[in-house]
């Protein structure tokens, strides 16, 4: 295997754009001798000369001219290599991977994601909607770069970084008792009808803890695994559901209102998670920082409606 380091190719171009040893050795900041016994050990692991030294000239050889298009590709590729190593420690281009759960998938992470694509064009970006257990496990695996996600317990090898509250609210017919009261307690929505996720889901968890911690019990009437579902649900007078904030935006609500739990309202914390065991990507710190400015955005969208 021929050994020929990027030094000696440097020198090796430098003498033969100058077709100067002396020229060469003020480009290359070396001495001439220096210089000149890199070019020696490029000829000896080549087993040919490269230049024809007289006097007061210098040329190439016929190996040498072969061998400068060699070095001149090695050097361009070199330097296309080390201008997108550049771009990506930048942030210009490179790969981010968002793990978000369902409402955060529909609503916040595409408004987050349409403004790093606005901002680095070149980067490849995707999105995993999957629950928020799931898309934490995809952050811990290293499959994702950040999770959006509420707030895990015990989760000392992650870094969680607050967005916003989503608040827990309950969704009725435009028509139902619920939808006259300004505010609603929890003892308000205990004797109808309850339409709510399947247990696998994050919202169903934070619902269950409510009613237990309020003394309300919770017997549903309908089971879903889909909000589309909940929501058909209602509409048809068969009940009344509860869910977060989050999971309202986008979605058709003709018919239906939505009312905030409590007088201290219920919340679950909204949270950018990322892993603190692992280098973050380049381009996180450009995302975490979209993710701070739709927050907020969000906050005074809601602030408005109410």
């Amino acid at each position: 295997m021929i050994n020929v380091s990027l030094r000696q190719i440097e020198v090796f171009l430098a003498v033969s754009a100058t077709l100067s040893f002396s020229q060469a050795a003020r480009l290359c900041h070396l001495s001439q001798p220096a210089l000149s016994a890199n070019v020696k050990r490029l000829e000896e692991v080549l087993g040919a000369r490269l230049f024809d030294r007289h006097t007061r000239k210098v040329s190439l050889t016929a190996v040498g001219v072969e061998f400068l298009k060699a070095a001149s590709s090695v050097s361009e590729n070199i330097e296309a290599a080390l201008a997108r190593v550049q771009d990506f420690v930048s942030g210009k281009r490179g790969r981010l991977v968002v793990a978000a759960a369902p409402s955060m998938a529909a609503t916040f992470a595409p408004r987050v994601m349409a403004r790093v694509a606005a901002d680095h064009p070149e980067l490849d970006l995707e999105l995993h909607d999957e629950l928020s257990d799931l898309s934490v496990d995809l952050v811990r695996q290293g499959t994702a770069d950040v999770a959006l996600a509420p707030a895990m317990d015990d989760a000392s090898d992650l870094t969680q970084k607050q967005l916003f509250r989503d608040y827990l609210g309950v969704v009725c017919r435009a028509d139902h008792p619920l939808a006259r009261l300004k505010t609603v307690q929890w003892r308000d929505v205990r004797p109808y009808p309850h339409i709510v996720m399947n247990r696998s889901s994050s919202v169903r968890q934070l619902v269950d803890q409510q009613f237990a911690r309020n003394g309300v019990g919770l017997r549903p009437a309908f089971e879903v695994a889909h909000v589309g579902t909940m929501l058909g649900l209602i509409s048809a007078d068969l009940g009344i559901g509860e869910l977060p904030e989050s999971f309202l935006q986008n979605i058709d609500m003709t018919g239906l209102v939505y009312r905030r739990i409590g007088s201290k309202a219920t919340y679950r914390t909204i949270c950018a998670i990322t892993s603190r065991t692992r280098s973050p990507s380049p381009l996180l710190a450009a995302f975490l920082e979209h993710c701070e400015q739709v927050a907020k955005e969000v906050l005074l969208e809601r602030g408005k409606a109410s």
